[in-house]
């Protein structure tokens, strides 16, 4: 898999930092954008080189390392997306060379510990990083010193920069991120339709925007404003299909 072909595939629509409700990951976000704009403009005086997320899953790690990505896209750059939960089909070659790149993003890099190849090609290019410009983000379930790395020194290396343990959002919190999805993708969602929902399924962030994302879809091929009574249809549609299956 290409580099180029490594980030294209994988960056969602809906990830951006316009699209990202920071709740209590304020400052993670806000250092996270600000050096993204200080790498891709090459700015030898930029703090950061090297920045760590960790959290649990549906926490929005995966989200700010594709806004990152996004946002280097447009400024100019040409950045690199690594999605190692899928490391099986990725080689460790991609990441020669990769500190030319003005951003490198490595998602869920407790999938490679315990892979002797992998663990080196993450160190070596963590010490070129460090050498040169740019910004390396890695994201992860936990921090540094708990992946299980084997490699001597590499969760010392990737904890070089800031590391941040971002939090989930509370309800209040979902509700309203739900609510800046749905009108960053012109729907109307008014908030006993979010209540509703909350009500009524999954609460992690990842089921609530698939469920947003099918909304919408069913919406715009029916014409239809998102209400309690169109929600409850779609409900019994899917119930039939499963019975059906």
């Amino acid at each position: 898999m290409s580099r180029q072909l490594a980030l294209n595939l994988r960056l969602k629509d809906g990830s951006s930092f316009s699209n990202f409700l920071p709740g209590p990951n304020r400052e993670a976000l806000e250092r996270l954008r600000a050096a993204v704009v200080a790498a891709t403009a090459r700015d030898e005086k930029a703090e950061d080189k090297i920045l760590f997320l960790w959290g649990a899953e549906g926490c929005g790690k995966s989200h700010l390392l594709q806004a990152a990505c996004r946002l280097a896209q447009e400024l100019g750059a040409a950045p690199l997306y690594v999605p190692l939960a899928e490391v099986a089909a990725l080689s460790p070659s991609l990441l020669e060379d990769a500190e030319q790149s003005a951003l490198v993003c490595l998602d869920d890099v407790e999938r490679i510990a315990g892979q002797p190849e992998w663990e080196a090609a993450l160190f070596s290019l963590t010490e070129r990083r460090r050498a040169t410009g740019g910004l390396q983000i890695c994201a992860a379930n936990a921090p540094p010193a708990r992946l299980g790395l084997r490699l001597p020194d590499l969760s010392s290396r990737l904890a070089w920069g800031a590391v941040y343990a971002l939090q989930a959002l509370n309800d209040a919190e979902k509700l309203e991120a739900v609510r800046l999805r749905a009108r960053n993708r012109g729907l109307d969602m008014p908030e006993d339709v979010v209540q509703y929902i909350l009500s009524r399924y999954p609460r992690d962030m990842h089921s609530l925007f698939d469920l947003l994302e099918r909304i919408d879809r069913a919406s715009l091929s029916q014409q239809r404003r998102v209400t309690i009574p169109f929600l409850r249809q779609l409900e019994d549609v899917s119930s039939n299909e499963s019975g059906a299956a």
